[in-house]
């Protein structure tokens, strides 16, 4: 059975956070939400393009609820503020859909000194999660969506790389994947963590398969090159396709904790969304609780699970 568009819920009175929502994947998440009647806070980089954006969404549904957060997942101090702000308006927080990302990126830091591609799609993330945790834990069922990729199955994790260091030998696409891996890991633990807690949170991931969308700017002589141009263009779906995923990990009432959903079609790179099987390593508890030790420590968040 197709899961479409057409099989997203009534969202009213739903409050829905997704980064990154201004342009790609995440603008038709948002876009979709909003049409489902949900209150849509799109955490951009940009409010000027975020503006853009949410006039777009606006001028296809006039009704649409939506508010613009400035949120920049390259700086601790934009994310912190960006949960002050949210925690002034809002009372509650039924989905967290982490989406924004970067993509095989030239070598770079966060101004945390991250190296970019695990700084922004990881831990700022990460961060980000522990912030609202709060207000997720007192929302009836809430979601928190992680958004990974296929290329986590290229990815492995080596806590040396993930601070920038410079002048240190550097592969954007082996970066890239292990940011992709890191983001099924934290998933996968929170997700633990929650259950032992008995919290009404579901933890769960998604990946929009191979979508375009301006994230692979970088793309040219990335193992995606290696992996066959040939997939890159046969199998390439529209950023709107791509989006189902997340869209049915953040609104399906059968979804369950752990569940990670994406592209069924074509090795998982188009087709409608069902469930998927992460690689063996990101279910390595000894690589969960690596990484999860390690984002405590480097970005001094905190998760109380009481």
């Amino acid at each position: 059975m197709k899961w479409t568009y057409d099989s997203i819920p009534d969202l009213k009175g739903k409050v829905i956070i997704v980064t990154g929502s201004n342009s790609g994947i995440g603008f038709h998440k948002a876009r979709y939400f909003a049409k489902n009647n949900a209150l849509v806070v799109m955490g951009v980089r940009s409010l000027e393009r975020g503006k853009t954006a949410a006039d777009k969404i606006i001028s296809e549904f006039p009704n649409a609820k939506i508010d613009i957060l400035q949120l920049d997942l390259n700086d601790s101090v934009s994310i912190k503020s960006f949960s002050t702000e949210f925690h002034k308006k809002y009372k509650q927080l039924d989905v967290l859909v982490n989406n924004a990302g970067i993509m095989t990126t030239p070598y770079n830091s966060t101004k945390d000194g991250f190296e970019s591609q695990i700084g922004v799609n990881h831990f700022g993330h990460f961060l980000l999660t522990s912030l609202l945790f709060d207000v997720l834990k007192k929302t009836k069922s809430s979601r928190i969506v992680n958004t990974a990729s296929i290329a986590h199955r290229f990815g492995s994790l080596d806590k040396e790389s993930f601070m920038y260091q410079e002048g240190k030998k550097y592969n954007k696409s082996k970066a890239y994947a292990q940011s992709k891996l890191a983001n099924l890991l934290f998933t996968y633990k929170l997700a633990s963590l929650v259950e032992e807690n008995n919290l009404d949170i579901l933890v769960t991931a998604s990946h929009p398969g191979i979508s375009q969308t301006d994230l692979g700017r970088h793309i040219r002589g990335s193992f995606f090159m290696n992996f066959g141009m040939w997939v890159i263009g046969f199998a390439r779906q529209s950023g709107e396709k791509g989006s189902l995923p997340g869209l049915r990990a953040s609104t399906d009432k059968s979804v369950l904790n752990k569940d990670y959903y994406g592209p069924r079609g074509l090795y998982n790179t188009k087709g409608y969304p069902n469930l998927q099987k992460a690689k063996k390593k990101a279910h390595s508890k000894e690589l969960q609780d690596l990484l999860w030790d390690e984002s405590l420590r480097l970005t001094k968040a905190t998760y109380d699970f009481i």
